[in-house]
């Protein structure tokens, strides 16, 4: 006697360059704890998932319990303060609400959710149960044991993309005469530099992006401050691979001539 494996659930993340998030803990609640018992099944929490198996007494096991149509949930926490941060997704009331995940028929293939990513349409409203669960939980699956139930699913979250702005602060990076920004792969083009007065009243140039760009945990482009008016006219590379943005410092309010609605990061160069 052994066990095999049922199916097991992965947490994906186009922020992280492995793909795997593992900012996230899962949970049985106290029926889903019973019905396993009941049906000797084995949870095993993986960092960036789970995996259910099944008592292999007999060759026809596994299709016996997936006959029993049984329906298991499980809770999910987050961990991570700012995955809200760098994660593209329109839940606007995170207090009131989770995200709810299935393998109900329409879904995507392989997934728990509708699309390719995660979006709105797993955005629930949360109802309060206080015999079941005493905090709100940031997710939770709701896994349908059905003949076509598949060997592994997915939950896959999309980077969120920001306008990056890049702010000159140091005396001598505004004493540059001709400074620009310059993608090495020239893909993405950066307006500026623009005069502003920030929040304490100094004053700075800023070059923005003229589109939103994917925030990654590794660089996914490598952006360059030159002069153009360096010595004899020639071009002077000044920082020859700009940071990225820190996660922590995302920004809704834009800048003065810019949509507002859009979300920007703001670099500080000295």
């Amino acid at each position: 006697m052994g066990f095999d494996l049922l199916t097991e659930i992965y947490f994906r993340h186009g922020f992280f360059a492995d793909n795997c998030l593992r900012n996230i803990r899962v949970l049985l609640p106290q029926q889903t704890a019973t019905d396993m018992r009941r049906y000797d099944l084995i949870f095993r929490r993986l960092p960036d998932g789970f995996v259910l198996l099944f008592n292999n007494s007999n060759t026809d096991q596994r299709a016996q319990l997936l006959r029993e149509q049984l329906t298991l949930e499980f809770d999910l926490q987050l961990s991570d303060p700012f995955f809200y941060n760098y994660t593209s997704l329109p839940q606007t009331d995170i207090p009131g609400s989770i995200l709810l995940f299935t393998n109900a028929d329409g879904y995507a293939p392989g997934s728990l959710h509708k699309e390719a990513f995660v979006a709105g349409s797993e955005v629930v409203a949360f109802e309060h149960q206080v015999a079941v669960i005493s905090v709100r939980p940031f997710g939770r699956v709701i896994l349908q044991l059905k003949p076509d139930l598949l060997n592994s699913y997915e939950i896959s979250f999309a980077a969120r993309a920001t306008r990056w702005c890049y702010f000159l602060m140091s005396d001598n990076l505004a004493a540059l005469s001709e400074p620009a920004i310059l993608d090495t792969s020239n893909k993405v083009r950066f307006a500026g530099p623009r005069a502003v007065t920030l929040p304490d009243g100094a004053r700075a140039s800023v070059f923005v992006s003229e589109e939103t760009i994917a925030l990654a945990q590794r660089p996914l482009h490598t952006f360059q401050l030159v002069d153009a008016g360096g010595i004899g006219g020639l071009q002077r590379t000044v920082i020859p691979a700009l940071p990225s943005p820190d996660i922590q410092t995302i920004s809704a309010a834009g800048i003065a001539g810019y949509d507002r609605a859009q979300a920007y990061s703001e670099i500080f160069l000295y």
